[in-house]
């Protein structure tokens, strides 16, 4: 070091000082830091069926209350993986404080998280709702329900899809009719020389394991019973030449069966499914749909499919408290969403996807719509614009959708359309009459929709269900940098997004006070 002319009054500075009394980890974090509020929080909740599910005997075990404490921390800091969290038990000052210098490896928290936790942690969470409810963070009044995709912890290159199963099984079946052909013209040569012919037919036959089986049987029968090594030679080959086949089938059988009702899935996690992200790109994923109330998450449920409306009956059979009024984008609005609520005494919110356009200049101006077609209930007719009557005809067969739910039609048609000046605008070219297609049960629920969505309640909703659940995913995606799981298989998905909803209502707590 050079001359030093500076006259300047330093502080002490001595990394070799040893303290007499060593300070208090307590003392170097604030009132109101957010591991309080997550020590607080946990230190409130009946942790006995978690800690009853430890046998006993053997090495003392770290204490589950400090485990669930770490996780949660960990998560509201964006720290999603054992070794980052095991790294920072020993380096930062909150993290020791909180575990009280216990120091668990990545192993003990990755198999307490994927292990122990995976029973008990849905009741943790509504443990934290009941605590939301009890301080006035959430009423339990009004939903805001809503669907995103998370990418899955799955190489993108190796999806498995369902239609190309199904193709190659079907070739592999063609090959094995095709050997089986062969098969049977090889123990027709041998018949003719030994006797006793038994042809079968194998066009149609269904090609599975027995079926090849028999096959097989035939070909040893063959081998071990010719003199004539030509014929054993391809009696061999046909033999090796089925089982492989017999081998791809079974392979595209499985694909099929883990593929189940989806389109495919990702070899290196089963349970995702290919989705499509928010920039269009095609990837193994899970579809996560939430509950939110004051922008505090109030339920959540992992979905394999990415059809929001389908997922909706699973996550209302899962909300740990029911509320009040549900409302929900029009994805949400069919037939069998509303008469899911109606059967949960549920106030609906819902929009149906055509109630956008409903409110524009264009759909209330369309005579030719048949939602503006006038309806007579005593009669049960509906008129057209040209004041003619259209009378109920039949019933149209109900319609089977994937996931199972039956609606039915009633089918009105027009008396009679010649000489309507109006007819070249009302109905198609190839129909003689104008008909129209009614669910009556649906344009039931449709109607109460729009007298709920359309009233001085209503459209506050409206209005605030975009800011509502999207910040909830918004702070999870973006504040929290959460966009794919760390974990593989959907019950392990399923611990860890609990953990990222309650850890994102821990920040929204700590928020509300420091804001």
């Amino acid at each position: 070091m050079g001359k030093v002319t500076s006259k300047a009054v330093f502080k002490a500075y001595d990394q070799q000082q040893v303290l007499l009394l060593p300070p208090q980890l307590d003392t170097l974090i604030g009132p109101r830091h957010l591991v309080r509020v997550v020590n607080r929080v946990v230190d409130q909740m009946d942790l006995s069926d978690l800690i009853n599910q430890y046998e006993g005997g053997g090495t003392s075990s770290y204490h589950p209350q400090m485990l669930v404490k770490v996780l949660l921390y960990g998560y509201a800091m964006k720290i999603y993986t054992g070794r980052r969290l095991a790294k920072a038990l020993q380096q930062d000052v909150t993290f020791m404080w909180l575990a009280a210098y216990n120091r668990p490896d990545f192993r003990t928290l990755n198999l307490f998280r994927s292990g122990i936790l995976k029973d008990t942690l849905e009741g943790l969470f509504q443990q934290l709702l009941i605590f939301l409810v009890e301080h006035g963070y959430v009423k339990i009044e009004n939903y805001f329900t809503d669907g995103t995709t998370f990418s899955a912890d799955a190489n993108k290159h190796k999806m498995v899809w369902k239609k190309n199963a199904q193709r190659y099984k079907q070739a592999a079946e063609e090959n094995c009719r095709s050997l089986f052909k062969e098969i049977d013209a090889l123990n027709d040569s041998e018949d003719r020389q030994y006797g006793d012919k038994d042809l079968e037919e194998m066009g149609g036959q269904q090609i599975d394991d027995q079926a090849i089986g028999q096959q097989i049987e035939k070909l040893n029968q063959v081998i071990h019973v010719t003199k004539d090594k030509r014929t054993m030679r391809k009696g061999e080959a046909l033999k090796k030449k089925l089982e492989q086949q017999q081998n791809k089938i079974s392979h595209y059988q499985q694909q099929l069966d883990i593929s189940a009702e989806r389109s495919g899935y990702s070899k290196t996690d089963t349970d995702a499914s290919a989705m499509y992200m928010k920039n269009e790109e095609l990837l193994p994923a899970y579809n996560v749909l939430a509950s939110s109330e004051n922008q505090f998450i109030t339920a959540y449920t992992v979905h394999q499919s990415p059809n929001d409306a389908t997922c909706f009956k699973e996550h209302l059979q899962k909300l740990p408290l029911k509320p009040a009024a549900i409302v929900a984008d029009s994805i949400f609005g069919t037939e069998q969403n509303y008469e899911l609520l109606e059967g949960h005494q549920i106030e609906s919110y819902m929009k149906f996807p055509t109630f956008q356009h409903e409110q524009t200049r264009v759909f209330k101006t369309n005579p030719f719509l048949k939602e503006n077609f006038n309806y007579n209930r005593q009669t049960d007719t509906y008129t057209c614009p040209d004041n003619r009557l259209l009378r109920y005809r039949h019933n149209e067969a109900s319609s089977q959708r994937r996931s199972g739910y039956r609606s039915d039609f009633r089918i009105y048609q027009a008396e009679n359309c010649d000489g309507c000046s109006l007819a070249s605008r009302c109905k198609k070219s190839d129909e003689k009459q104008r008909s129209i297609r009614i669910n009556s049960k649906l344009e039931h629920y449709k109607s109460q929709a729009r007298f709920n969505l359309n009233s001085e309640k209503g459209i506050a909703l409206r209005r605030a269900r975009g800011m509502e659940i999207e910040s909830c995913f918004g702070d999870i995606k973006h504040n929290m940098g959460f966009r794919r799981f760390h974990l593989r298989g959907k019950q392990k998905v399923k611990i860890e997004i609990g953990l990222l909803t309650m850890a994102h209502n821990l920040r929204k707590i700590q928020a509300s006070h420091t804001g």
